[in-house]
């Protein structure tokens, strides 16, 4: 387990899981939580031991986005804003960076969404490629609700996972979705009782962690880089990726292993 303050980072069985640790302050983005994050994930995205990531949190929130109490705040705050319009954006495109990591690491990224996701932290859940929720888990684009607009990628992610006009009616009104809401527009795959949260994900981790970590991985960024593409170009990178796949070594032993009725063995080669 790597030492971190804000976080926890542990690899077992060829998955990382990676734990947002201020519980008491419902894991809030704050600038050390988000910093060891970031680097966490390039951890996770350099070590050939691991295959999957799962991001949770501590206690009874996932991550309760941006800390309310440091917007608006005076210059006598822990951790106050920058008092210009120029610096907070500045601001703002670092507080963006968490998000983007999650994103683009070639790992598939999974959110076990263990409490409230709200703002910036279901943002952070819609980085990821797929979300499991507790029964517990409760949903918002909350920025309205203080007159902001959603800054951490939520325009970006939430119609591409629910849909326009579902996501237009959570991000203009802020309302708060429980789990099975979640679940009924699609904005989680699975939801399941709270003490079976992580040995679900975990399960389904541990299936992508016993297939073909090249063809998973070209496979993700075809998906994500399609949905930007035209048909032809789509089709183009999908020829290059499936004929990177073809000449490996992960192919020849899928092809042994189904001649030989054994499960393959795949090392990523």
């Amino acid at each position: 387990m790597s030492s971190y303050e804000e976080i926890r980072y542990e690899v077992e069985d060829r998955i990382a899981t990676l734990t947002f640790n201020l519980p008491e302050k419902l894991n809030p983005m704050a600038t050390g939580l988000m910093a060891e994050t970031i680097d966490a994930l390039e951890v996770a995205a350099h070590d050939e031991d691991v295959r999957v990531v799962i991001i949770t949190g501590e206690g009874r929130a996932f991550c309760a986005g941006g800390d309310v109490r440091r917007l608006g705040a005076s210059d006598s705050a822990e951790e106050p804003l920058p008092p210009t319009a120029y610096q907070r954006r500045f601001w703002l495109k670092n507080t963006q960076k968490m998000v983007l990591a999650i994103r683009s690491i070639e790992k598939p990224v999974l959110a076990a969404v263990n409490g409230v996701a709200t703002g910036g932290g279901l943002d952070i859940s819609l980085a990821c490629d797929i979300r499991y929720a507790s029964d517990k888990a409760r949903f918002s684009e909350i920025f309205a609700r203080i007159g902001l607009f959603p800054g951490t990628g939520g325009t970006y992610f939430l119609p591409r996972a629910v849909g326009i006009a579902k996501a237009l009616e959570m991000i203009w009104t802020g309302d708060m979705l429980n789990a099975e809401e979640a679940l009924e527009i699609g904005l989680v795959s699975k939801v399941v009782p709270h003490e079976e949260l992580m040995e679900t994900t975990r399960a389904f981790a541990t299936r992508l962690v016993q297939g073909p970590p090249l063809a998973i991985s070209l496979a993700k960024s075809a998906v994500y880089r399609g949905m930007d593409l035209d048909m032809i170009a789509a089709f183009d990178y999908a020829a290059t990726a499936e004929s990177i796949t073809l000449t490996s070594e992960d192919h020849a032993e899928g092809i042994q292993a189904f001649r030989e009725k054994r499960p393959p063995v795949f090392r990523g080669r």
